[in-house]
């Protein structure tokens, strides 16, 4: 076939470039996160609508109002006096319910001409409502918000709450951090950290989203919890002179949190009159007055990581909270979806953003566990696992979770060297003189090519890696001192001390079956390297003095690294991982009717199967979808606790041999 015109060449090259994503596909990532059309609130889609649209009360206050005799009209300034007498008479639920509802609703009628009285109104509802779970039952117990008779009371605790900080968001910029001033009432709102964190700081707070606004697609699992607050997605806030470890963090960071509004017991000198509020004096007919010293009032935040509860009358009462949104919100990076494609055809456009990456900030007490993604791929591959991983308290206690970020189309030498110099000089950054034992119990984390990569961090090259891809001494290599120095960091390396553990998954140890002869001589047309790359792997070739067919040993895309012949994939089938690292196998089986058929659809058992492990589990997968099916989540689970309880183990031998 003979192609002259240059458009016809461009139409023929998409054709190859469609065939290799038909044949390479079985990493691509997905969304995950999307945007609400209206954020999901259950308080407004309970409560009863008038004929206009507007809310009305509940079935429960109406029975309440009935109950506690009332029978003025239906408008709510009479019965928001109504509520307010009976609990000068009687302080009970029902009746604070009540209250905090009917202050909520008429929120809610004013909030599209007079912002400013909404926001003293949702303060009123979310003080009423605090109250509610403050005031304990007969029997002394402070209610539940998650069980179901206290849940409505919950849900209108939070909405009042959550509705208040989308009335401050709207007046104009604001910040977590930064304290209020109400503008009607005078009422002060402070911020409080009750147990600040390297990630919930005073320090390192900014912008916020709300998690209402967003809906979950393409997970498994939504991780969240009821009980009281308005859980957010917080962003880190850039510090003017930043730390030399913030150059691996993710840009505009993003972290979970729970807000919380606490009010001053009904009854202190802040509230002498527990309901004598703005909400109440608003109008002459409640004849109310404000208070001479308006009350101050804590805007309390909280890390769903490390608290899950909120301390009220003595008693541990939950937090809502939600772990999946933020993380999803926080990984809908462009830059890391355009990677998928980019980062196999173009790695010399993707090297802009490769790297190490945090999706939170670093933690010297907490273990890291390094996620290594295939070909055709990016971080994003990791987020059914890692929003599982999360959930468990252990996991999320004793561990912190990095990602490694690389242009899947560039050869595996090359990658796994990159990957070495970006530890080590996250090493240098934050502990520079090695005296962190948490930073040499990593355990990494790979799949598919990320697999061959993690066992390379735990291998030692000598002379072999060399002397397989030339037959010319490297002392005898003829060529500028960078490029020198660049071939000695790809093929001469040691094992990195710091990784203690390593769990492979779907990786093609015998070569891929996709990485043949037609394959790579896609790739090699369509793959545009990093120049330096190139010029490595020109300059190896013509030191090389074999035939042109021997040269796929000098690999020039990852492709070429999955052949059998390659070098690298020879060294690592010859170097199996030291018996001090403790290596755990996944190998996936979609179809086959025996082991010798067997193949995750990439990759075929025997090339994934290993005998010298320390465990190995067949997961029924394909090789797109095996990092995401659960029974590999719980097998990389079991593997970090197993972990922790090795480490616990090591520690609490004597120091000193006894006999």
């Amino acid at each position: 076939m003979v192609v002259s015109d240059p458009s016809s060449r461009g139409l023929f090259r998409w054709l190859l470039c469609l065939l290799a994503i038909a044949v390479v596909s079985g990493c691509a990532t997905t969304e995950f996160v999307k945007l609400r059309r209206k954020p999901h609130n259950p308080l407004v889609e309970r409560l009863h609508s008038t004929r206009f649209g507007d809310l009305a009360p509940s079935e429960r206050t109406n029975l309440y109002l009935s109950r506690s005799g009332y029978d003025g009209p239906a408008e709510l300034q009479p019965m928001l006096y109504h509520c307010a007498n009976q609990l000068r008479a009687a302080w009970e639920h029902d009746a604070l319910y009540a209250l905090a509802e009917l202050r909520y609703i008429g929120a809610r009628s004013v909030a599209r001409h007079d912002a400013q009285l909404a926001g003293e109104l949702y303060l009123d509802a979310s003080q009423a409502a605090w109250f509610y779970f403050m005031t304990p039952d007969p029997s002394g117990r402070i209610p539940d918000p998650t069980e179901v008779q206290h849940r409505e009371a919950a849900e209108l605790y939070n909405g009042s709450c959550e509705s208040l900080l989308r009335v401050i968001k709207a007046a104009g910029p604001y910040e977590l951090g930064q304290s209020l001033l109400m503008p009607l009432s005078h009422r002060r709102i402070i911020l409080d950290i009750p147990y600040p964190n390297s990630t919930i700081h005073p320090e390192n707070l900014a912008e916020f989203e709300f998690v209402s606004d967003f809906k979950l697609t393409n997970l498994r699992n939504h991780h969240r919890s009821p009980g009281l607050g308005v859980p957010l997605v917080a962003y880190r806030r850039q510090p003017q002179q930043p730390h030399a470890i913030e150059e691996y963090y993710t840009e505009q960071m993003g972290f979970a949190a729970t807000a919380l509004l606490r009010f001053a017991p009904p009854g202190t000198t802040q509230h002498q009159t527990p309901i004598s509020t703005f909400a109440d004096a608003m109008a002459s007919t409640y004849g109310f007055n404000l208070p001479a010293n308006p009350a101050v009032i804590q805007l309390q935040l909280f890390d769903p990581r490390e608290t899950d509860g909120v301390v009220i009358q003595n008693s541990l009462v939950p937090l809502q909270t939600d772990l999946s949104t933020p993380l999803a919100r926080a990984l809908s990076n462009p830059d890391l979806k355009l990677l998928d494609t980019w980062a196999f055809f173009r790695p010399d456009h993707a090297r802009a953003i490769e790297g190490l990456y945090m999706v939170q900030p670093y933690d010297p007490d907490r273990i890291p566990v390094l996620m290594v993604h295939g070909i055709w791929s990016s971080p994003m591959t990791w987020m059914e696992m890692f929003n599982d991983l999360q959930a468990d308290p252990e996991i999320r206690r004793r561990y912190q979770f990095w990602f490694y970020l690389y242009p899947t189309g560039e050869p595996l030498p090359f990658a796994a060297a990159n990957l070495r110099q970006e530890l080590a000089n996250v090493r240098m950054a934050v502990d520079p003189q090695r005296q962190n034992d948490k930073l040499d119990q990593m355990v990494m984390v790979g799949h598919s090519m990320g697999g061959l990569i993690a066992h390379l961090m735990t291998i030692e090259s000598g002379n072999r890696l060399w002397d397989s891809v030339s037959p010319v001494p490297f002392h005898h290599i003829q060529a500028p001192q960078e490029h020198k120095a660049e071939m000695q960091r790809v093929f001469y390396f040691h094992r990195n001390p710091s990784v203690a553990r390593i769990v492979t998954i779907a990786s093609p140890y015998d070569g891929s079956r996709y990485s043949n002869a037609f394959t790579r001589w896609l790739s090699g047309s369509l793959v545009w390297l990093p120049n330096r790359t190139m010029q490595l792997t020109r300059l190896l070739s013509d030191y090389n003095e074999s035939v042109w067919s021997d040269r796929v040993l000098t690999p020039r895309t990852s492709l070429d690294s999955l052949t059998r012949e390659s070098a690298i994939l020879q060294l690592i089938q010859d170097t199996p991982v030291p018996l001090d690292v403790p290596h755990h196998n996944v190998v996936g089986v979609r179809k086959g009717k025996s082991p010798d058929q067997w193949t995750d659809g990439v990759v075929n058992f025997r090339s994934a199967h290993l005998e010298d492990v320390d465990s190995e589990v067949i997961i029924r997968a394909g090789h797109s979808q095996i990092q995401r099916h659960p029974d590999t989540i719980a097998e990389v689970r079991r593997v970090l606790i197993e972990h922790l309880h090795e480490l616990n183990q090591t520690r609490s031998l004597p120091l000193f041999s006894i006999r």
